[in-house]
């Protein structure tokens, strides 16, 4: 007498083996499929947006007209929000005196280093979209030094006051702690 259990059709471990479209790798692959279908729809629809909102490609004529347009608006002092977008969001509050940053909090707590008090006074944030063009300008002249970055920036100038409203600055090219750093004035409150 023959005590092997007969194949069956209806065996658990052949209806594993048979339909390998229920396995868990299948539903791993199709999982992601899905969420990369998602993630593209979703990067696709950010850039139209960015395409279609006031984000311009920025070189020295349009920064030039800004900071002349920043200068002409004597405005000396003011508040400032900025929030500073990397790896991570950071939020900065700039009290500006005379034209100089007399305080910076990072995040509600005291920026400690002074020597970066005055990147977040508009005219600081100016200087640095010039120190970036300067970089685009030494990339595309074929003049990058080994410290020259591969830039592309964009930037939401005011028409009227100069202030960048809006700056997107992406490395390209090369791997990079930053990659892509944007910021964004939601705040500004001459006083």
């Amino acid at each position: 007498m023959d005590t092997m259990p007969k194949d069956s059709e209806s065996s658990p471990l052949n209806a594993t083996i048979r339909d390998p479209g229920t396995t868990p790798v299948s539903k791993v692959k199709r999982s992601f499929w899905w969420s990369f279908a998602v993630c593209s729809l979703l990067t696709a629809i950010l850039i139209l947006a960015n395409r279609n909102s006031r984000m311009i490609n920025v070189d020295r004529e349009k920064l030039t007209e800004a900071q002349a347009s920043w200068k002409a608006a004597q405005i000396d002092n003011y508040q400032l929000e900025v929030s500073v977008t990397t790896s991570h969001t950071d939020n900065y509050q700039v009290t500006v005196v005379d034209g100089k940053a007399v305080q910076v909090l990072l995040n509600g707590n005291s920026l400690n280093r002074r020597h970066a008090f005055d990147t977040w006074t508009i005219a600081g944030m100016l200087d640095t979209i010039a120190i970036d063009i300067e970089h685009c300008e030494r990339w595309d002249a074929g003049r990058a030094t080994p410290g020259t970055c591969d830039l592309m920036i964009k930037a939401n100038l005011d028409p009227k006051l100069g202030i960048p409203q809006k700056y997107i600055r992406m490395e390209l090219g090369r791997p990079s702690n930053v990659g892509v750093m944007d910021w964004e004035i939601t705040r500004f409150e001459p006083s």
